[in-house]
């Protein structure tokens, strides 16, 4: 699944700090969850265990434009860092999910 985000552009490795915030994998900005644009995102539950729930976003680092993915958990089992980020996120529904619309 990673591959093809990559693939659709987004290659840094961005992350989820330890109180919510998305660091860059880039330059290291550290930037507030409300204040970006999600451009893709997509859901997965794991094979063997369905309460393995993870999301993956695409977006641009606000600071220094580089284009990549953060993987966040969500659901019961998510670390409370993951979900302050994905509720600070709100719901952007004009994501793509490169993924489901990639062959």
């Amino acid at each position: 699944m990673l591959d093809r985000f990559r693939r659709a552009g987004w290659s840094a490795n961005h992350t989820t700090t330890e109180d919510g915030q998305l660091r860059c994998g880039a330059c290291r900005a550290i930037t507030t969850p409300g204040a970006i644009r999600i451009d893709a995102k997509h859901r997965t539950e794991g094979a063997s265990d369905p309460q393995d729930m993870m999301y993956v976003f695409g977006y641009s680092c606000p600071a220094c434009g580089a284009p990549g993915v953060v993987v966040a958990g969500y659901g019961p089992t998510a670390s409370e860092p993951d979900q302050q980020m994905i509720a600070a996120l709100g719901d952007d529904h004009d994501a793509v999910d490169p993924v489901a619309n990639t062959s």
